[in-house]
């Protein structure tokens, strides 16, 4: 039998997000009773919750989120689990990783279980020598369970992964959960909305099992 793990945070107003970017406001626009139909209006940065990045985050004149073909979003994917603290560098000798890889690649630190709480800006990071060698090894997408996979509590680090991952036309994804549901060899589509010209996109994440 079939079943499907959602791997994404519910947006909702008021949810947390990186420090910086805009917050989530949702407000009705319509209603039942006053329009005959219920419409919200929604406001919210490209980068809000479970989200992907597109390499125009970070390269001027990169891919947009509209022009990232599916086939690199839906497929296979391994997850490599590393034992993660606070601030912690995961580098190559912290994890098992094959000699080739799918185009997927999510690291898996449990750090989602922070979410929306102050700890979660202390997430642990990924080396860029870790980014090279998943690189080199065939992976395209870098999927985390954390709010980026450079340090948000030490901003002045900058964000060397994302501009080696996204210079490479790659693609990162951001505020994965529940990644201790699935297995490590695992199909995963991670679409976003189709929004024209944009540098990122929510997306609703989803592990295909069994």
């Amino acid at each position: 039998m079939t079943n499907y793990v959602d791997l994404s945070h519910p947006l909702r107003t008021g949810m947390p997000g990186y420090p910086g970017d805009p917050t989530v406001e949702f407000a009705s626009a319509l209603t039942i009773a006053s329009d005959g139909v219920a419409v919200e209006r929604l406001s919210l940065g490209s980068h809000a919750g479970t989200h992907l990045d597109a390499p125009a985050h970070a390269v001027r004149g990169g891919r947009t989120v509209d022009a990232i073909p599916l086939d690199r979003l839906i497929g296979d994917a391994l997850v490599l689990r590393a034992v993660a603290a606070a601030d912690q560098r995961i580098g190559p000798a912290d994890l098992a990783i094959p000699a080739t890889l799918p185009g997927i690649v999510c690291i898996a630190t449990g750090w989602d279980a922070h979410f929306g709480t102050a700890q979660a800006l202390r997430h642990p990071v990924v080396t860029l020598e870790l980014a090279e060698t998943l690189w080199a090894r065939g992976a395209r997408v870098l999927a985390l369970d954390t709010l980026s996979p450079d340090p948000t509590a030490q901003p002045a680090q900058g964000l060397p992964v994302h501009e080696y991952w996204l210079g490479r036309d790659g693609v990162l994804v951001e505020n994965l959960r529940a990644l201790a549901q699935i297995p490590d060899a695992v199909e995963l589509s991670l679409v976003p909305l189709r929004l024209a010209g944009v540098d990122g996109s929510p997306i609703r994440a989803v592990a295909r099992v069994g």
